[in-house]
């Protein structure tokens, strides 16, 4: 072999093992790691009073968004039209409140997403005296319905009614009062029956007694839906986490809020004694007391959107059967809805 060719061959060695080695070292060179998340100033929660809200205590005393926020505020809501204000001006990143409404909102172009059903079928009729044992019972009477009968809670009831075989509109009387109204008129007698929610349940029958009146929980309405659609383990979600906006692209916000979130409910459900009192410090309408005693009645039972969203789809199916669909904004969810 002569000397021009063992260069040349020399050469392609050398070539050969360079590609080589450059190639093993392109394989084993460690992947990017993604940028974290930045850590933001502060997460606001637009909350009402309700069982919704318990978990907000604990979950702003202990800061226990600290490792994606600086700071958790609660920011409270009232009415729907401040609701609706809040989430189509993205004053808050999260809101709790009535999934009806945020599914309406929803409908109509609001950019919010269903993160967790935070709360199940809590809502009772209420009795002032021992006449009412069943929904049979409430033929010929007269009760107190927060919005009247095409509420939401009317709705709710209309439906129990229709399946027990009672006219809403003839075999008994639905009259529009507020809770607050409808809790004062059962302590002093004014009215014998109405619909209430929690804690509003408890603080009725609690301010009842003061007057020596006995206010109790005749039905639960959750357990008559059940019986009416025909499956025991049907509910009815009520109200839940929503996440606001462009803040649902942030992976790492939604999910700490709604694990923390969940982390809080169960802290809550399992200590009403310490769970009164926080709730009461953040939101003082919420009485400790009253807090403490409706924990059995709260319906507090978080549960992730994309792990019901069947369990809601068919809830909604039925109320539309007596509710217009304008009642949530015209149609049913798409998967857009739920995050």
């Amino acid at each position: 072999m002569n000397i021009r060719v063992k260069k040349i061959l020399a050469g392609l060695i050398v070539m050969t093992l360079f590609l080589g080695l450059a190639g093993c070292s392109q394989v084993q060179a460690p992947a990017t790691a993604p940028a974290p998340t930045a850590k933001i100033e502060q997460v606001t929660i637009a909350a009402s009073q309700g069982s919704g809200s318990y978990p907000l205590a604990p979950l702003v005393e202990n800061n226990a968004l600290k490792d994606i926020a600086d700071k958790t505020v609660i920011e409270p809501w009232v009415t729907s039209e401040q609701l609706s204000a809040m989430i189509t001006s993205n004053q808050a990143q999260f809101v709790v409140g009535p999934i009806t409404n945020a599914l309406m909102l929803y409908n109509k172009g609001a950019n919010v997403k269903l993160v967790n059903v935070a709360v199940w079928g809590m809502l009772y009729i209420l009795s002032a005296d021992d006449s009412v044992k069943s929904i049979a019972d409430l033929k010929g009477k007269t009760i107190a319905v927060t919005g009247g009968l095409t509420s939401y809670h009317g709705n709710l009831l209309r439906y129990v009614l229709i399946q027990n075989n009672l006219d809403p509109e003839k075999d008994l009387t639905i009259v529009n009062m507020d809770m607050a109204e409808s809790s004062a008129q059962l302590a002093t007698g004014g009215i014998k029956l109405a619909l209430s929610n929690e804690p509003n349940s408890t603080v009725t029958i609690d301010n009842a007694k003061k007057g020596n009146v006995t206010v109790t929980r005749a039905i639960d309405l959750q357990k008559e839906w059940a019986k009416a659609v025909g499956d025991e383990n049907a509910r009815i979600p009520q109200a839940g986490l929503m996440v606001v906006g462009d803040h649902a692209q942030n992976q790492a916000l939604v999910t700490a809020a709604r694990d923390k979130y969940h982390e809080s409910a169960k802290w809550v459900n399992e200590n009403p004694a310490q769970a009164g009192p926080l709730v009461e410090k953040y939101f003082p309408k919420m009485k400790g007391a009253a807090v403490e005693k409706s924990l059995p009645f709260a319906g507090l039972n978080p549960v992730a959107a994309s792990e019901c969203k069947e369990e809601i789809n068919a809830f909604l199916t039925e109320y539309l059967k007596v509710a217009p669909p304008a009642s949530i904004g015209g149609k049913m969810p798409d998967d857009g809805f739920y995050y």
